[in-house]
């Protein structure tokens, strides 16, 4: 008697199961190609951005003037991972990437057709004393990648209170300026 309960009962709920593992593949379908559209968004993202660097990411790095521990130097192979890491962030979060790309064209040379390159802005930032979007979007990238991977090497120089202030002062500053 148990034996045939077991067999209707299992012909009954057949239907429903095979219903259900139906959508689950049809949603994982979906979601695959989500993530796949992401990673395809990110790497053309990055190949817009990359080529502005011209493989200078320690340059780039140097010119922020980042603020380490201990008044620590970094090493051009850490300050160039450092940048490469900057660059990560930006194909990863598209929002910052149009900002820095803003700042870029701030500091267009008047009249040029191409965008100013991620060193010259950086430099002019710093030097001018007007940091802005370039500073901005690296000071945020930097502490997102130091909160999210204590681990990295590269950046263990680099003083991440003194980073979030930065980056705290230059919201303020940036996001208070009339216009």
């Amino acid at each position: 008697m148990v034996g045939i309960l077991f067999i209707v009962a299992l012909i009954l709920a057949w239907p429903t199961f095979g219903l259900s593992l139906v959508a689950w593949f049809v949603l994982a379908w979906f979601k695959a190609r989500q993530k796949v559209a992401g990673i395809n968004r990110r790497e053309e993202l990055k190949t817009v951005i990359e080529p502005l660097f011209q493989e200078r990411f320690s340059d780039f790095f140097y010119a922020l003037d980042m603020p380490t521990a201990f008044d620590e130097e970094l090493t051009e192979q850490e300050a160039h991972q450092c940048g490469r890491h900057v660059l990560n962030y930006l194909a990863h979060n598209p929002s910052e990437a149009a900002i820095f790309m803003k700042g870029l064209e701030k500091w267009r040379t008047k009249g040029s057709p191409t965008l100013c390159d991620p060193v010259t802005a950086a430099s002019d930032e710093k030097n001018l004393n007007a940091k802005g979007e370039i500073h901005l979007t690296s000071y945020r990238a930097v502490e997102a990648v130091m909160t999210n991977n204590a681990g990295l090497r590269c950046f263990s120089k680099i003083s991440l209170p003194q980073v979030a202030l930065n980056r705290s002062t230059l919201e303020v500053n940036l996001f208070s300026r009339p216009g």
